[in-house]
């Protein structure tokens, strides 16, 4: 599938719109694509002996295959590019959701104190008055995320 570059082709820079991610979100759920991006997840799946170069290059096809048909090498990495950004993206996200406490900080007239402020505590039963506006926007994320996946995979309890 994989096609060598042509240089007299260059490819216009990529505007991200929301419905692109989608597409490209779609594309790397796809059972051939996340086994080779993120690996098996049961002991027993097959690999699909492709490789990342091939998946990014084939999520290009599928997302912008006009593109990908003047220059599949240039928008594979364009692909490439876009779903590492996500991934660093994501994961300082779920950084921040599991951090317990930022330690021992300054009031506002800066004297330490022996309390622990957590900038972004939500109780277990969710958030409350005492819940800062970030820690409640950053709650609001992570309950459409795990909808939106739960939708399209279907592996989170119903109740989430």
């Amino acid at each position: 599938m994989a096609k060598k570059k042509d240089s007299s082709v260059t490819i216009p820079e990529i505007v991200w719109t929301d419905d692109l991610v989608w597409q490209l979100l779609a594309q790397i759920e796809l059972s051939e694509n996340r086994v080779v991006l993120l690996g098996k997840r049961k002991k027993g799946e097959n690999t699909s002996g492709d490789s990342k170069v091939t998946v990014y290059q084939r999520m290009a096809a599928a997302v912008f295959p006009q593109l990908h048909s003047q220059n599949a090498v240039a928008m594979g990495d364009r692909v490439k590019q876009k779903y590492e950004y996500l991934t660093k993206k994501y994961k300082v996200h779920a950084q921040r959701l599991q951090t317990t406490g930022e330690g021992v900080q300054s009031d506002a007239n800066s004297n330490i104190s022996d309390n622990k402020f957590f900038e972004c505590y939500v109780p277990a039963d969710g958030p409350n008055t005492t819940t800062t506006p970030r820690a409640q926007c950053i709650w609001g994320m992570l309950l459409m995320f795990l909808r939106i996946v739960r939708q399209r995979i279907c592996i989170f309890p119903s109740n989430v």
